[in-house]
């Protein structure tokens, strides 16, 4: 009898055990989902994050309804056209695989942290900007930072009163989701002319001479050419464009930038600036 009494003890006690293991583990997992999902405010958000050396950058937008995401999306654009990444303009098919499965997977599980990275093969850079960027606008939703359009979708465009030097400068910017995707600045040669451009090596650095001066070499310049280190020699302002490229993206427009960011181009970044404003004004 008492060894039927202490075998009986013995059993309950194991069911006792294992339905505590089962409970701590249900609890386990119940704080690990609740720790890795935070609680989203309703509203619309956007995120933008700098453009990269390539002048591409990734935007994601969500829309939050009764604390839960019911749309999603995140893409990589092209600076100069403000062209999101598709078969027509991007050549890296694996790129636009990864784009399409991280989107699909993020929608159907709502959970950054339940992402299978390895799902599709290559876009290392992509995978790694996808995890930050959604990341980051997780984050704007847990805060409730909402976002409101900025400018209403179009291009808009712009031009100098009168050229310079024989180039006309002008500008052309996107706007999509009311915030500014594409910048496209560039001078335009009015007549055809005579000018020279920087010899360049092949790393596409100039060659110095002798005498420490830039090598240069004449070029015949055609009407409705673009100013490129093909027909100019000044280069500083080339990476003065790229730079407040990247900038009024970023900044949706010309406050706040970064003047002092690139030197020795004050008249391209000034011209660029208030050819820029001008183009947005039209936007509002």
């Amino acid at each position: 009898m008492k060894k039927f009494i202490s075998l009986s003890l013995i059993l309950a006690l194991l069911v006792f055990s294992g339905c505590s293991k089962g409970t701590d583990n249900q609890a386990a997992n119940t704080n690990k989902e609740s720790s890795s999902t935070q609680e989203l405010k309703d509203g619309d958000y956007l995120i933008k994050m700098p453009a990269n050396d390539h002048g591409i950058y990734s935007l994601s937008t969500m829309k939050v309804e009764n604390g839960k995401i019911t749309d999603f999306d995140y893409n990589e654009y092209f600076s100069q056209t403000g062209e999101a990444k598709n078969e027509n303009n991007y050549e890296y098919k694996e790129g636009l695989e990864v784009i399409k499965n991280l989107n699909q997977q993020f929608t159907d599980k709502k959970n950054l942290d339940n992402i299978d990275y390895d799902a599709v093969s290559g876009a290392t850079s992509t995978k790694s900007s996808f995890k930050d960027t959604v990341g980051k606008l997780l984050e704007k939703a847990e805060k409730g930072e909402t976002y409101s359009p900025v400018y209403k979708d179009g291009v808009y465009e712009a031009k100098a009163s009168e050229p310079n030097h024989g180039w006309l400068s002008q500008i052309k910017i996107v706007v999509k989701n009311g915030t500014v995707t594409g910048v496209d600045f560039h001078d335009v040669a009015v007549e055809d002319m005579d000018g020279t451009k920087a010899v360049l090596d092949k790393d596409g650095k100039p060659v110095v001479g002798d005498d420490n001066k830039q090598k240069t070499e004449t070029v015949k310049i055609k009407k409705g050419d673009i100013k490129s280190t093909e027909n100019y020699e000044h280069l500083p302002a080339f990476d003065t464009i790229t730079e407040f490229q990247k900038q009024i993206i970023y900044n949706d427009g010309v406050e706040n930038l970064k003047l002092d960011a690139v030197s020795g181009a004050t008249s391209t970044r000034d011209t660029m600036i208030e050819l820029a404003k001008e183009a947005l004004k039209q936007a509002k």
